[in-house]
């Protein structure tokens, strides 16, 4: 399972920032191994949006759990569109909080607990893990002459999930070799196009897109207007291009009358 932490650093023994939206970084961590993946947040220094364009990222990531201090009403909406749990109150050491999730002492909330925009106020810059300054001075000379001629035919290969390639002849012809080699890189390309096609699908499946509330909607046309895509149209109240939308949220944010949500594709 994946756990995905609000962070203040890139380690599992840095705190825990209280903050989904406008969190340095998010720690994905593997709850198994303990293993840990740093995400810088792109978001945090966003206006508005921040809370869905972050849940989005956790949706694009297949993480199942956000651990962390506070969140906003739109951000809970888009992780609990994506099926994702949501716990706060998380706060100390991030590897701490891990350990109290697993044990249980953690519960999920059904609803925000935070006003929207929580956290606007103070934005963290991401800052390197060392710095350091010095001077020296270094002084050499070296020279090195070498000729050499090679000549030779070599294969890189990626997993292909088990696809048999023809064995490469040892001897024989420059042609038979040439067609052994382009009958493994049909082989390799069959399999890297069937990998390609597995990934869209699994990205389609995870995939959030706005939805109108055609009850709530008044057709007020704001949404048409602050469209980045030209997803959405008006007849008597607002329509999404499904294949247009990109799930960023902006509608979300600006509508007046809270009809636009978020769901998966």
């Amino acid at each position: 399972m994946k756990v995905a932490v609000t962070a203040k650093g890139k380690d599992l023994g840095d705190q825990v920032d209280p903050r989904f939206g406008r969190c340095p970084y998010f720690l994905v961590v593997d709850i198994d191994t303990m293993s840990a993946e740093a995400i810088e947040n792109p978001n945090l220094a966003l206006g508005g949006g921040a809370g869905i364009q972050s849940a989005q990222l956790m949706a694009e990531h297949d993480v199942s759990v956000v651990l962390t201090g506070n969140c906003g009403p739109n951000a809970h909406q888009t992780l609990s569109a994506a099926g994702i749990q949501i716990i706060v109150g998380a706060s100390g050491c991030i590897r701490d909080a891990v350990d109290r999730f697993k044990a249980g002492s953690l519960s999920t909330i059904q609803e925000p607990n935070v006003a929207s925009h929580f956290g606007m106020g103070v934005v963290d810059t991401p800052q390197p893990t060392a710095t350091g300054s010095g001077t020296g001075k270094g002084m050499g000379s070296g020279r090195g002459m070498g000729m050499g001629r090679g000549m030779g035919m070599g294969r890189e290969m990626v997993s292909t999930g088990g696809a048999a390639f023809p064995s490469t002849p040892t001897s024989g012809s420059e042609s038979d070799v040439l067609k052994a080699e382009a009958q493994n890189l049909e082989v390799q390309l069959h399999a890297v196009n069937a990998r390609l096609e597995q990934l869209g699908s699994t990205a389609a499946q995870r995939r959030l897109m706005a939805v109108v509330d055609a009850g709530t909607c008044k057709g007020c046309g704001l949404c048409e207007s602050i469209c980045q895509v030209g997803a959405i149209t008006i007849n008597s109240v607002a329509a999404i291009d499904t294949a247009a939308c990109t799930g960023c949220g902006l509608c979300v944010v600006e509508c007046p009358n809270r009809a636009i949500t978020l769901q998966k594709a």
